[in-house]
């Protein structure tokens, strides 16, 4: 019999590094924490600043959106993680491994920019030996840690990593900043705003994804103007936490 696949939320509790049970209050998904946190560490590369990194949510009509706009150059999706359970006894359940794919397309030919090859190479640097705080294993390069795809009018490329020892629980996530204005149409004030004190909000204009060491991202300290048409995207960065889902405003 081969070994059971899991791609699913943890429910009830798991326990925590110090042996205490983690109620399902306190716990996001794993997996999904996990594919967030290495869609996360690539966006946050300058590498990738004009490099869209989507993370996988097939039902999500947002995600198909991105991937259709991404789809006119190169971009990266981050697949949803797959894992095996080696010991079924064991309470948790204990995933061990679990293995991240992450795909670089690039429109054949592109006009600018990297290559999907230098981007899948680049990406997969950035990822062997990588400790996400979700969980408190490194990720490493995987046996085919690089491959070339057949998918037609397109270069592809799939890069893979995974865990050495098991995932038994995942960190809270923070929510989305809370975006406040007067309206909808420029000029306005925005405020962002975050439940949990000392929560490193950053955001952008421009569309593109915010992240803490993207050029374009900016750390938001008082309320902003937004003088003309703009796309708004925020998200919340603190240590111990997830970073929250993407808050955003279209602002005409």
């Amino acid at each position: 019999m081969g070994v059971p696949k899991y791609n699913l939320r943890t429910r009830g509790t798991a326990p925590s590094p110090d042996g205490r049970r983690l109620p399902t209050e306190f716990m996001a998904s794993i997996l999904i924490s996990i594919q967030q946190e290495i869609a996360d560490r690539l966006s946050a590369d300058p590498f990738f600043a004009s490099i869209p990194i989507l993370v996988e949510q097939p039902r999500d009509v947002s995600f198909e959106l991105q991937a259709s706009i991404a789809a006119a150059g190169t971009y990266g999706v981050v697949l949803v993680p797959q894992a095996a359970v080696t010991a079924s006894t064991a309470p948790g359940p204990i995933f061990d491994p679990v293995e991240i794919t992450v795909i670089i397309r690039e429109n054949s030919p592109v006009a600018a920019g990297p290559h999907a090859l230098e981007v899948a190479e680049t990406a997969l640097a950035l990822l062997h030996l990588y400790r996400p705080t979700t969980i408190n294993e490194v990720f490493s390069a995987a046996p085919h840690a690089l491959q070339r795809l057949n998918e037609p009018g397109v270069v592809a490329y799939e890069i893979r990593v995974r865990t050495q020892a098991g995932a038994t629980y995942a960190v809270p996530q923070l929510d989305p900043p809370a975006i406040s204005s007067a309206g909808s149409h420029a000029p306005q004030t925005v405020t962002l705003t975050s439940d949990i004190a000392g929560t490193a909000i950053y955001y952008t204009l421009d569309g593109s994804q915010p992240a803490p060491r993207s050029p374009s991202s900016i750390l938001y300290t008082t309320p902003f103007a937004v003088n003309a048409a703009a796309l708004l995207k925020t998200r919340a960065w603190l240590a111990g936490y997830v970073a929250s889902a993407e808050a955003r405003e279209n602002f005409t």
